[in-house]
């Protein structure tokens, strides 16, 4: 399927050119190979795919190309290959450096192999380096999950994206929820693990500049800057995702069902959307907030978050800030981005309401 699959992908970048959703915006600043474990393609294939996309886009010079691997996958002369044909910054899936913890989580490798992965990949001297963390993992104890990150630290990627473990339907972890084999993680001792990462993380000099994800200096991930900050982007392959010109599109989940439909001409879209002003505002808002640098309010919505109580009130517990005209989650708001967030956008989309409360506000101080 290698064959089939990476010319299904070529191709449809060809036909991504002339679509109307797209039109012709190039060259590509960014390219992310995601997903499932990419790194299993062979350094032809991603020069394949990279040399389709400059051809029919553009790639800028010096474009950050990002590819994840397992560290399973980790070779010498596989990485070397990479580098080789453009791949410059590597995302390791290491999840955890405790082996009964990588075990829990189902994995198909050790400590020692993520450890070897990393060392090959500073080896092959890509220019940036992430490896992935794993936390609130059912019965993982906190020491086990300092053990990961002091390992992870003493590294030294330079980039860190850490996630709380979601146990999602039709998963070996699913099922054992439903048996009552697995122990839930609640809301609260969440929270408290992700404060426990954010402060070793932020005591090592890593930004966090995103809910998730932690860099040094000089190392953030842009193409994922660029989708937290409203930008466009074409995702291309099995059920890859679509943003432009106020419309989002997603491609067919199915293997042979997606390469069918290229081969004969059809697009592999399974759907889209038109994003209105109500869902614009919320995407603003939502990614926004989960950055370090905010979200950029206009001065009617500043007027409104100003006088709204439940945004009040959240200032006033030292979880979001009003600087100027920039919006941001500060202290423990980012353990409760979404629930700050949907306060947030309540607010915004009823301003009759934060109206009424700031002309009983006038009223009350007359």
């Amino acid at each position: 399927m290698v064959e089939r699959y990476v010319a299904a992908v070529c191709a449809e970048i060809e036909a991504s050119k002339g679509s109307s959703s797209w039109g012709n915006l190039s060259p590509f600043d960014t390219v992310f190979f995601g997903g499932g474990t990419p790194s299993r393609l062979p350094p032809a294939a991603i020069a394949r795919i990279l040399e389709t996309a400059d051809r029919v886009f553009g790639l800028s010079a010096g474009a950050e190309i990002t590819l994840e691997a397992n560290p399973t996958t980790a070779d010498a002369a596989h990485f070397s290959a990479l580098r080789d044909v453009g791949v410059n910054r590597l995302s390791i899936g290491v999840q955890s450096l405790v082996d009964d913890t990588l075990r829990l989580l189902g994995r198909t490798h050790n400590a020692a192999d993520a450890k070897r992965a990393y060392c090959l990949a500073r080896e092959t001297q890509f220019d940036s380096i992430n490896t992935d963390l794993i936390f609130s993992v059912p019965a993982e104890p906190l020491a086990a999950l300092t053990s990961t990150i002091e390992q992870m630290l003493a590294l030294e990627p330079d980039h860190i994206s850490a996630y709380s473990l979601t146990v999602e339907e039709n998963t070996p972890f699913h099922r054992r929820r439903l048996l009552g084999d697995l122990p839930l993680v609640d809301e609260d001792d969440d929270a408290a693990m992700f404060l426990h990462v954010r402060q070793c993380l932020g005591n090592s000099d890593y930004e966090q500049y995103e809910i998730s994800n932690f860099s040094r200096l000089g190392h953030r991930c842009q193409h994922n800057w660029d989708c937290w900050t409203g930008g466009e982007y074409l995702g291309v392959g099995l059920s890859a995702h679509s943003f432009a010109a106020g419309q989002r599109w997603w491609n067919v989940l199915d293997l042979d069902d997606y390469c069918e439909k290229i081969e004969t001409g059809h697009s592999a879209r399974a759907g889209c959307e038109n994003i209105d002003m109500h869902r614009a505002l919320e995407e603003r808002i939502w990614l926004g907030l989960r950055t370090c640098e905010g979200v950029d309010l206009l001065a009617s919505e500043r007027q409104i978050v100003h006088y709204d109580r439940q945004c009040q009130q959240l200032r006033k517990t030292g979880r979001l800030v009003l600087e100027g005209h920039r919006l941001r989650l500060i202290g423990d708001g980012f353990a409760i981005a979404d629930a700050v967030a949907a306060s947030v956008i309540d607010a915004l989309a009823n301003p009759v309401m934060a109206a009424e409360h700031d002309m009983s506000t006038e009223r009350e101080s007359v």
